[in-house]
């Protein structure tokens, strides 16, 4: 593996010439599918779901004590003989739920569709889930555990929380379908079904001959959450496939292909920082061997974007470029304005405060010997680690596109290249239409889109790039909020896809990230309702455990990032702590995030030809 140097480009000191907000765009909140709610709503929503929270069980308390009613300690059914219940996972489920309906931003008839929805599915999922194990345990076939049975409950959850998402929230529309469908490789789906089988019976064995290990790794919470079994495989898995992505990488770093590229970088308002990124393609161009050509979309900008990146072209040795003026404001209208005056087949997509690292074009390019790679990305180091998000962000980077995303290599499974740094061919780029306008991730778009017509995407850990961490928290609000809030527009968009049997993005990617992204959005307000239920009603569910709720968020996630920082670098172990404070944060934005996502508003006395057009 290759490790990255301590020497850094600077992408320039910002402090004095940086435009205050200027990170805010017409992207940060697309007008047809998002809304720019303040911080008062995600505030607003975690107050009165640990409000409701907090009736609810005084209310069950008072009915207990009372003797008016026997209350189960969850929302179960035919309990008896099917041990006990250690924690009210599904009142919690049923909570987040009705605080989510009341905060869904529409009209009071849609929030109580959303409502009705939302808790109705998992009603009836939860009535047949009891009602089977009570009639399997009654005839002696089979005992499935209360904890089993909650388990489960939770997984149907993560998926019935997108699903409403998907079906009700305003999304943009099904895109173009390719002429072509692709089709899933069998090696592909042979490689991970694979590691699936290695990581199931890996972390049986594991459970059955380290029985005291595991024991002991409970006690500690480092196993537990939703089961030691389930956290074991998890990690199993991901190992296995990550090998498998580093040796199809190692392979393809025999090859070589250099053509000539156009780099592309949209800019908008980024006079602060483009003569860096300019400066950085001139220094990697002096060692490629091909032919460069830099074309900067000045995007709408309103400050010296166009002066500085003119300046910075004049002071080039290596490379060749001119500026292109794009007075309509959207990062994909002057991405399509690039691709269509560029004449080059090779295209690189750089944003505007990224700066790349020596050898990175070679290692990108080099993909493209093999004619079935639609897309190339690499690794988007922190240009420093000054501040608390430059060093969250460093070990988040290690773990998210120094593992999982070369995890992906490993059966054809990466599902986006961030567009900070990405390669492409123009002719595919054509062919599928080009970049899609007025959503949120419109560089994983054009992945998926690339991928259903046959193409994969390669994401190699060598071609280092350094990108602007954000300098403020309302940078980081707004940069996290769109990211987490474009696996919504990606689903909707490419909804096709989903379960399509035809890619490994649609059959089992796109699947796991919504579903992740429903976990993310949860796990503040779970930690948030563990702690209610542990400090102040301890007393009625006495068998209650910390170690499972810290599990949750530490546990063999904790381990694995170990792990990771170690192989990359060894001196970024000691930011662990505060990356682990930081996913915490992630779900407070991921959690803001589906609460900007617009609801059509419902209006149920008006027939049904004379209701507003939905998008």
């Amino acid at each position: 593996m290759t490790h990255v140097s301590e020497d850094r480009p600077q992408t320039g000191d910002s402090d004095n010439t940086a435009i205050a907000d200027h990170f805010r765009s017409v992207d940060s909140a697309p007008a047809d599918y998002a809304v720019n709610r303040p911080a008062s709503g995600t505030n607003g929503f975690l107050i009165v779901f640990v409000g409701i929270s907090i009736l609810a069980m005084c209310l069950r308390t008072f009915l207990i004590h009372s003797g008016v009613a026997y209350v189960p300690r969850d929302l179960v059914l035919f309990a008896e003989g099917r041990g006990n219940v250690e924690f009210p996972l599904r009142m919690f489920i049923a909570l987040f739920f009705l605080t989510y309906a009341l905060f869904a931003y529409s009209n009071r008839w849609r929030r109580l569709f959303i409502g009705v929805s939302l808790l109705g599915k998992f009603a009836v999922f939860c009535v047949v889930v009891d009602t089977l194990s009570g009639l399997l345990h009654a005839a002696d076939i089979i005992s499935i555990s209360m904890f089993a049975g909650q388990i489960l409950s939770g997984l149907a959850a993560l998926a019935i929380f997108p699903h409403t998402l998907l079906r009700q929230a305003q999304l943009p529309p099904q895109g173009p379908l390719p002429a072509t469908r692709a089709r899933i490789p069998l090696t592909s789906f042979l490689k991970l079904a694979c590691c699936l089988v290695i990581a199931m019976v890996g972390a049986a064995v594991a459970l059955h001959l380290l029985f005291d290990v595991v024991e002991v790794l409970k006690n500690l919470a480092i196993l537990g959450g939703v089961g030691a079994g389930v956290f074991l495989m998890q990690q199993i898995l991901a190992t296995c496939t990550a090998v498998l992505g580093f040796r199809t990488l190692r392979k393809s770093s025999e090859l070589h292909f250099s053509p000539p590229a156009a780099i592309l970088v949209p800019a908008h308002n980024e006079a602060h920082s483009i003569g860096a990124t300019i400066s950085s393609v001139d220094e990697g161009a002096a060692t490629y061997p091909g032919r460069i050509h830099l074309y900067v979309v000045d995007n709408a900008s309103t400050d010296a974007t166009r002066e500085a990146a003119e300046e910075a072209l004049r002071n080039c040795t290596h490379i060749t470029g001119e500026v292109l003026d794009c007075p309509t404001p959207g990062k994909a209208i002057a991405l399509n304005m690039g691709i269509e005056h560029i004449r080059e087949e090779f295209i690189v997509r750089i944003d505007a405060d990224t700066v790349i690292g020596p050898g990175c074009l070679e290692n990108a390019m080099r993909h493209f010997a093999e004619p079935d790679v639609g897309c190339v990305g690499g690794i988007p180091m922190p240009a420093e680690e000054k501040t608390w998000m430059d060093k969250c962000r460093l070990v988040e980077v290690y773990m998210r596109h120094g593992f999982f995303q070369v995890s992906l290599d490993g059966y054809d499974g990466v599902m986006g290249i961030p567009g900070m740094f990405a390669a492409y061919r123009r002719s595919q780029l054509l062919e599928v239409g080009g970049m899609v306008r007025g959503m949120n991730g419109e560089d994983t778009d054009i992945c998926m889109r690339l991928t259903a017509a046959g193409y994969r995407s390669v994401a190699d850990p060598n071609a280092v790039y350094y990108s602007e961490t954000p300098a403020s928290y309302a940078h980081l609000l707004e940069q996290r909020t769109r990211w987490f809030r474009s696996i919504y527009h990606l689903a909707a968009r490419n909804r096709a896809m989903l379960f399509d049997r035809q890619t490994m993005v649609g059959t089992f990617v796109l699947p796991f990230n919504l579903v992740n992204a429903a976990r993310r959005a949860m796990l503040a307000p779970l930690l948030l309702y563990a702690l209610v239920t542990v400090v102040a009603f301890h007393s009625t569910f006495p068998s209650m455990r910390w170690q499972p709720v810290v599990a949750t968020l530490l546990g063999m996630s904790m381990i694995m990032t170990v792990v990771v920082c170690l192989v990359w670098r060894s001196s970024s172990v000691k930011y662990i702590p505060m990356y682990l404070v930081f996913r915490v944060l992630r779900s407070y934005f991921t959690l803001g995030s589906t609460l900007s996502l617009i609801y059509p508003p419902m209006h149920p006395r008006l027939p049904r030809n004379l209701r507003p057009f939905r998008a």
